[in-house]
């Protein structure tokens, strides 16, 4: 992430502490139900969620793991998403700018079960997306898996479309994917390290 792309996320948060309306719109309450119903397993052990925003998947996630660490490189969105999760102790919100911070395990974390790209990739070029296939791939338990969730439709600060973005993870030669769903809106895919 750029300077400049995060003084705008800085902006964005200054003025709303849901500039997306996470908790309340349609999309993401539905988008919320599906990544619900698409996961394979009830419960895991670790769920890494990097670009957590303001924690709304988080508080979901952290429902179906006994260890979670979601990130941001935000400050204000880690702020808030601290603040949601403070009564969840089974549960560690870090300030981290992808992918050059990512956790390394195993002594920065451990290996995930689930990683979670949800409305975050958007904000990488295609070099950087490629990065971070091969990081999670390499932070995944085998057999773990990777689910990504993006928003179709075009917007003024996505670097790459849905569609592409999903292709480089795919090409990740021990990502297998395991299941898909797409609308009009959304694209939601998720794939097994082998």
């Amino acid at each position: 992430m750029t300077a400049r792309t995060t003084g705008h996320f800085d902006q964005l948060y200054a003025g709303n502490a849901d500039p997306w309306n996470t908790r309340e719109s349609w999309y993401e309450q539905r988008k919320r139900a599906i990544v619900a119903a698409i996961l394979p397993r009830q419960r895991c052990t670790t769920i890494f969620e990097p670009g957590c925003g303001s924690g709304e998947l988080t508080l979901h996630l952290a429902e179906r793991c006994q260890r979670m660490m979601a990130s941001d490189f935000c400050e204000e969105a880690v702020r808030i998403t601290r603040d949601k999760t403070a009564h969840l102790p089974h549960v560690e919100v870090r300030r981290q700018a992808l992918p050059e911070q990512w956790p390394a395990p195993p002594h920065d974390a451990p290996e995930f079960e689930l990683i979670v790209f949800s409305e975050l990739c958007y904000y990488f070029d295609a070099p950087q997306m490629a990065e971070m296939a091969t990081l999670a791939a390499g932070s995944l338990a085998q057999g773990g898996h990777l689910l990504a969730c993006h928003w179709k439709k075009e917007f003024d600060d996505r670097l790459l479309a849905t569609r592409p973005m999903h292709q480089l993870i795919d090409a990740h030669a021990r990502l297998k994917r395991q299941a898909c769903y797409e609308d009009e809106d959304i694209l939601i895919d998720l794939w097994r390290k082998t």
